[in-house]
């Protein structure tokens, strides 16, 4: 009898059991198209609002600011982009990069705001609108909130690191790209395009 009332309740737990694993399994697949729209309307409507936040501008090979290496003259005058950005929000700008990838060459400028952190490019010199430069500091972002000009600086290269040789011609293709988090922690990326006159 004992042996009896030990065996039921097995029974009837072991079947439960059973039966609720058994229960939340669906095999009625999710559409495709339904999670595909759903990552695609962010980026599209993300890139135009893109296209109508930045204004990237070859401006001319003018101005002594920086070495290929250094962030300090060296006699030869740079190239000089000014930059319009319009935050919607307070940011931080963490980076900007500009490069050039044309006929089998490939380049890259860059700088970061963050001064613990590898550049891995040539250097670039940036100035705010009243034409201090912004130097690299201990800190995450250089501070920015709705329209905000930038003038950017990059230098030819003369056989640096024994190998980069690169002079500033006509028609040459320059891209942008500006790395900034929002007062949210949203990690976002504004992107241009410019040609050299």
């Amino acid at each position: 009898m004992k042996f009896v009332r030990i065996l039921v309740p097995m029974i009837v737990s072991l079947t439960l059991l059973g039966c609720g694993a058994a229960k939340p399994q669906s095999t009625t697949p999710q559409p495709p198209q339904a999670q595909t729209s759903t990552s695609q309307v962010p980026a599209a409507s993300t890139n135009a609002t893109q296209s109508t936040s930045v204004s990237f501008k070859w401006i001319g090979v003018d101005v002594d600011k920086l070495s290929s290496n250094n962030l300090k003259t060296d006699g030869k005058p740079d190239a000089h982009f000014h930059l319009m950005a319009s935050f919607t929000q307070p940011s931080a700008v963490k980076s900007i990069w500009i490069r050039y990838s044309e006929f089998g060459k490939s380049f890259k400028w860059g700088w970061i705001y963050n001064k613990n952190l590898p550049t891995n490019s040539y250097l670039m010199a940036v100035f705010d609108k009243v034409g201090n430069a912004i130097l690299p500091q201990a800190d995450v972002g250089y501070r920015v909130d709705g329209l905000t000009d930038f003038d950017l600086f990059i230098s030819e290269l003369n056989n640096e690191n024994g190998r980069d040789t690169f002079k500033f011609e006509k028609n040459q293709t320059f891209n942008l790209e500006i790395d900034y988090v929002t007062q949210n922690n949203e990690v976002k990326e504004f992107d241009g395009v410019v040609n050299s006159i």
